[in-house]
Parts: C-alpha cells; structure tokens; sequence
C-alpha cells in the first residue's frame, strides 16, 4: 500500500474521472476511533455545483471514490 502524508494531498486539485475540474483539497477528515480517512473537503471551482457540502460550501468526498493519478485526486 502506498503511503503519503496528509500534507501532500491539501492543496492537490480534485477532479473527475473526465478530467473535469472539481477543486482544490482544503482539509482531510479521519475517524478518530479507527484512524481511517473518512473523507476530503474540497473547495469548489467557479461554477460547479456539488451535493453534499459541510457548512462552509466545500464538497465533501468520500475517499471510497477517490484515486490518485499523477499531481491530481481523481473522483469516480
């Protein structure tokens, strides 16, 4: 399993499988009783509309949808 810091994903941009633009990563959330990554909170780009937002307009992202490819989070 490849490893990386939480550090070197806030600020990657997240985008779909299209190569569309969704954001940029703001902050990481963790399950504090088993330190497992639940989600990532992302800061929408102008103009796309997302479904599920915490109280601060970011999209909130399941990392069962998420994969890395290259500099970018891709989201299926």
């Amino acid at each position: 399993m490849a490893e990386m810091l939480s550090e070197e994903l806030i600020g990657r941009n997240a985008m779909t499988s299209g190569g569309y633009p969704i954001g940029t990563i703001e902050e990481i959330v963790i399950d504090t009783e088993t330190g497992e990554l639940k989600y990532l909170l992302v800061r929408p780009s102008a103009g796309i509309a997302t479904q599920k937002t915490d109280g601060k307009g970011r999209a909130v992202i399941s990392v069962n949808t998420m994969k890395m490819s290259g500099e970018n989070i891709i989201v299926s």
